[in-house]
C-alpha cells in the first residue's frame, strides 16, 4: 500500500509541476502583451512560448508513462499503452488540455538496426560479422539483383559504412569498394571522414555508395521486397509508398553499452526488439528464404480477440516459436539478434496554441538508479518547428 501511495504521490507531483508550467506560460502571455512591442508580434511570440512549453510538458508526460510501464513488466511491445496511438490521443486530458493542443507519440529506438553495431567496439576496426550479415539481408530486400535496374550495391554500402566508423587500421579500405579519409578528402568540397561512431542517422547520406533513395523500392526497381505489396490496412506500421520510407524509421545511432577493457571503450550490442521492429526489419532478422513469414510475426504481435479490445497473444520470451519453425542453428543465430525489451525511446511532441506550433523530438533513456527506482533521462532534444 505504501508503494502505491508513493507512486501516486510521484504522479501527482509531476502533474502539479506540469500545471505550474501551464500557469507560468499563461502569465508569460500576459506579460508579453504588456510590452512595448507591436501587439501582433507580441502575441505571436507569446503564443510560440506557450506552444513550446506545452510540447515540453508532453515530453515529461511521456517519461512518466514510460516509467509506469517499466514498473509493470520487463518486456516492451506494440501492446503497450505508449505504442497505442488511440490511447495516446487521450494523453492531453492528463494535462487538462484539449486533444488538438498536443499530439504525442512514443516509439522504440531498439526496434531498429543500430548502425554503430557494425563494429565490435570503439575505438577499433574489427567488424561484427553478425551485424554484417543482418545488413546484407536487409539491403538484399530493398536492392534489386538486376544491376541494369538498380545501381545500388550492398557490398559497397556495408564496406563504406565500416570505413566511416573504424579507426586504428592505418586507413585500410574494406573490400574492393570501401572508402577511407583520402577518398572523402578528394571530393569537392572535401568531406571529413570521422572514423568514429555516428552521431546522426543522416550521416549515412554522406557515405560513399549511399543514395538519398536508399530505402526506395519504386518503379523500375524489380522485384525488391514482396511484403511491400501486402494489404496496408492489415499492416499499419508498413507503407506501400516508397517515398514515405524514412531512414530514421529503420536505423538508429543509439543503443550504446559501455565496457571497461584496460581503457574506456564503447560498443553497440545491436540486438533488435522483436516486439516492436518494423516488418521489413523482421524480414531481415529471419533466416534467408523465410522473409515472407515476417508478416505472420507482425500480425501475431497485435492480434486481438473478437471484442477488438484485448490482445490474445503473450509476447514473452521465445513467443516466435508459436509462429515460425527454426532449426537449432537458425534459432541460435536468431536469438543472437533479438531482445524483448527496450531502454531507448523516441518521443515526438507536437503542440499547438492559437496559430503557433512547436514540435519537439527527444531521445529518452529509461534506466534504474542505484536504489532500484526507474527514471528517464533525455539524451537529445531537438526543436524541429
Amino acid at each position: 500500500m505504501n508503494n502505491i501511495k508513493r507512486k501516486s504521490q510521484k504522479g501527482m507531483a509531476l502533474l502539479v509541476t506540469l500545471a505550474i508550467i501551464a500557469v507560468l506560460t499563461t502569465a508569460a502571455l500576459e506579460v508579453a502583451k504588456k510590452t512595448g512591442r507591436s501587439a501582433i508580434k507580441s502575441r505571436k511570440s507569446a503564443d510560440m512560448l506557450v506552444a513550446r512549453e506545452i510540447a515540453f510538458s508532453g515530453i515529461e508526460l511521456a517519461k512518466m508513462l514510460l516509467i509506469r510501464d517499466a514498473e509493470q513488466g520487463d518486456t516492451d511491445s506494440l501492446q503497450e499503452i505508449w505504442a497505442d496511438q488511440e490511447k495516446m490521443a487521450m494523453a492531453p486530458h492528463i494535462l487538462g488540455l484539449a486533444p488538438e493542443s498536443l499530439e504525442l507519440t512514443i516509439s522504440d529506438e531498439l526496434g531498429k538496426i543500430q548502425i554503430n553495431a557494425l563494429l565490435h567496439e570503439f575505438p577499433g576496426h574489427e567488424a561484427n560479422e553478425v551485424q554484417i550479415a543482418l545488413w546484407e539481408r536487409f539491403l538484399n530486400l530493398i536492392i534489386s539483383s538486376d544491376k541494369s535496374l538498380d545501381i545500388r550495391d550492398s557490398a559497397e554500402i556495408i564496406n563504406s559504412i565500416k570505413d566511416w566508423l573504424d579507426s586504428g587500421d592505418d586507413d585500410a579500405i574494406s573490400g574492393l569498394s570501401g572508402a577511407e579519409s583520402s577518398w572523402y578528402a578528394s571530393l569537392d568540397p572535401p568531406v571529413l571522414c570521422p572514423n568514429s561512431p555516428m552521431n546522426r542517422v543522416e550521416e549515412l547520406f554522406m557515405i560513399k555508395g549511399i543514395p538519398l533513395d536508399l530505402l526506395q523500392s519504386g518503379a523500375g526497381k524489380n522485384p525488391i521486397f514482396p511484403i511491400l505489396h501486402v494489404d496496408s490496412e492489415k499492416n499499419t506500421n508498413f507503407t506501400n509508398n516508397p517515398n514515405e520510407l524514412q531512414i530514421s524509421d529503420y536505423f538508429t545511432v543509439y543503443g550504446m553499452d559501455r565496457t571497461e577493457k584496460g581503457r574506456v571503450r564503447y560498443s553497440w550490442p545491436g540486438r533488435i526488439n522483436i516486439n516492436t521492429a518494423d516488418e521489413l526489419i523482421l524480414a531481415a532478422i529471419l533466416p534467408e528464404g523465410m522473409e515472407d513469414q515476417a508478416g505472420e510475426l507482425a500480425e501475431f504481435r497485435t492480434q486481438k480477440g473478437e471484442d477488438g479490445i484485448f490482445f490474445v497473444n503473450s509476447l514473452d520470451r521465445e513467443w516466435y516459436k508459436e509462429v515460425i519453425e527454426l532449426s537449432e542453428k537458425e534459432k541460435k543465430a536468431f536469438d543472437n539478434l533479438i531482445r524483448y525489451d527496450s531502454f531507448l525511446f523516441k518521443v515526438e511532441a507536437s503542440a499547438h496554441f492559437n496559430d503557433s506550433t512547436s514540435v519537439l523530438t527527444a531521445i529518452i533513456r529509461r534506466e534504474k538508479n542505484k536504489s532500484g527506482k526507474w527514471g528517464c533521462i533525455t539524451l537529445q532534444l531537438l526543436e524541429t518547428k
